[in-house]
């Protein structure tokens, strides 16, 4: 009888191995025609360059208050131009990096735009950045033909 048990639990045991070296088996390949399939369908990334202005092209000006506390974006040639987006860059006491973005829209083309930045954190009270250094705005200019254009200009 025993002998019986055990061919029985040995056809069972060999079936169960069979059944998993199957399954695992299909899934392998079924896993392995999946990455190939997905690396072949895959979209190449290619990087957009976009073309770049001139800061005199637009009027753009950026001037540090005498008290070293705001910075003032102005662009004077805003004709052919419906938004900006901004990001202001400077290195506080300490070497710490900071930064600030912002967006600007174009309401009355031909005439300036202008926003003062404040280099420090305001809620209640503002806390200014103190031995501000090596500013630089890197513009993202949307002319009205839809096109962008980046525009960098440094302090």
């Amino acid at each position: 009888m025993e002998i019986i048990k055990d061919k029985k639990f040995i056809i069972a045991t060999v079936c169960i191995v069979v059944i998993v070296l199957i399954v695992g088996g299909y899934f392998l390949l079924f896993a392995k025609k999946s990455v190939q399939k997905s690396a072949q369908t895959m979209p190449q990334v290619q990087d957009k360059v976009v073309p770049t202005l001139s800061p005199s092209s637009i009027g753009l000006s950026l001037i540090e208050s005498p008290d070293k506390k705001k910075v003032t974006l102005k662009i004077s040639k805003t004709e052919d131009i419906v938004s900006v987006d901004y990001q202001l860059s400077y290195v506080s006491k300490g070497n710490i990096p900071r930064g600030i973005i912002g967006h600007l829209d174009v309401k009355n083309p031909g005439s300036p735009i202008k926003q003062d930045i404040t280099l420090g954190t305001c809620s209640d009270v503002c806390h200014y950045d103190q031995d501000v250094k090596n500013i630089k705005v890197i513009l993202n200019v949307t002319k009205t033909d839809g096109k962008s254009y980046a525009v960098e200009e440094s302090l």
